[in-house]
Parts: C-alpha cells; structure tokens; sequence
C-alpha cells in the first residue's frame, strides 16, 4: 500500500492564473491597466517561450486546462493572448484556438465593440461567426 499519491508535476508555477491575469490586464488597456509592460513580459511570457516552442499542442492543452475554473476572465484573456505571443498568428492547434475563442467571447460578453479587437481576433470572429454577427 503507497502512502503517498503520484502526481503530474504541472508545466505552470503555482501563482499561474494570477500571471495571466496581468497579462489579460495588460493586453487589455495598456495604458490604463498601470501594469508594467517589461514586467508582465519578464514573469508572464518570456519564462514560457520553451516551453511552449517545444511541444505546442501540450502547452496549449495544458494552458487552457490551467484556466478551466477561471470565473474572472481576465485570467483567460491572458491565456489567449500568451498562446498567440508563443506560437504566432497561424494556430492550428485545436487548444490554441479555442483558447483564442475563449478571450474573444470574454470580450464580446464585456460589451466591448469590435474595434476593440485585435487583427487577429477579428479576423477569428469572422472565420467562426461571420460578418455582420459582432
């Protein structure tokens, strides 16, 4: 009889949702969010640049896993955005783009027009919904 548990040991620093939480603050109102943009680099994506270049399907199943229980969404916002800052633009990774979905939706539930949305958000927005649906 084992008297401990085997556990994965996660890809992610324990105080994750709360760097991502930055992150989404950030990306969100870079002037407003009083953020420091070296700093939100510095912790939130520079140490995960590995990471996710080397196995991108797992960084982005384990990313959009690590924001399942996030109710704020700022959290998630954060993980759509650090997902594109990783591994670019041109995402086929079935993770990556429901992440990208996610922190669009979460912007679209805000009321925020979609001027607010990034090139590439947008250019999702259309892919999945279409013109004419913002």
């Amino acid at each position: 009889m084992a008297w401990w548990t085997t556990r994965t040991k996660s890809r992610f620093p324990n105080d994750m949702l709360r760097r991502l939480e930055m992150l989404g603050r950030l990306e969100m109102d870079q002037t407003g969010s009083g953020m420091d943009a070296g700093e939100v680099y510095d912790n939130c994506i520079a140490p995960f640049r590995f990471n996710a270049q080397a196995d991108p399907p797992g960084f982005a199943a384990d990313l959009r896993v690590a924001v399942t229980d996030e109710t704020g969404g700022f959290a998630t916002y954060g993980a759509s955005c650090l997902i594109v800052e990783l591994l670019g633009y041109d995402l086929q990774i079935e993770d990556a783009l429901a992440l990208v979905d996610e922190g669009i939706q979460f912007k679209h539930e805000r009321g925020l027009p979609s001027a607010s949305l990034k090139g590439y958000e947008w250019n999702r927005w259309l892919e999945v919904h279409g013109p004419g649906t913002w």
